[in-house]
């Protein structure tokens, strides 16, 4: 098993789980920033391959178009596949918009079940134990 912390970023928190998949919460009612994007590229930089990841919002953010097209340029090569569990509508709508721009090389699906999410994501993606760089 990893021995991978959990980080936190002041906005996003990141975690393992079960060694197959990252879940990120993004609890921020703020911009998500640059120096926010490289706090999480770092953690997914310690995974050999890209991974999938499980999106959850619990606060009300924005990115900029800067960010965006930061993300759009390190998604690729860390993340495979990417599910979103929505709370209402505008983060659908979020959510779409995500899949179309800066995840648009990445398979994105949304969600109003965290285990519906979990299950796609264990199902398609996560089939293996994720392995790190030593």
């Amino acid at each position: 098993m990893l021995n991978m912390q959990n980080i936190d970023t002041g906005k996003i928190n990141l975690s393992l789980e079960d060694n197959r998949y990252v879940i990120a919460v993004i609890y921020t009612n703020e911009e998500i920033e640059k120096e926010d994007v490289k706090s999480v590229t770092d953690y997914l930089d310690q995974f050999k391959e890209p991974i999938p990841i499980l999106i959850e919002r619990t606060g009300h953010y924005s990115i900029s178009v800067m960010v965006q097209i930061v993300m759009l340029q390190q998604t690729k090569n860390r993340l495979k596949a990417a599910a979103f569990v929505e709370r209402n509508n505008r983060d659908a709508l979020m959510t779409r918009i995500a899949a179309n721009t800066y995840f648009k090389d990445i398979e994105v699906k949304s969600f109003f079940e965290k285990q519906e999410a979990v299950a796609w994501l264990t199902d398609n993606y996560a089939t293996e134990p994720l392995l790190t760089d030593p």
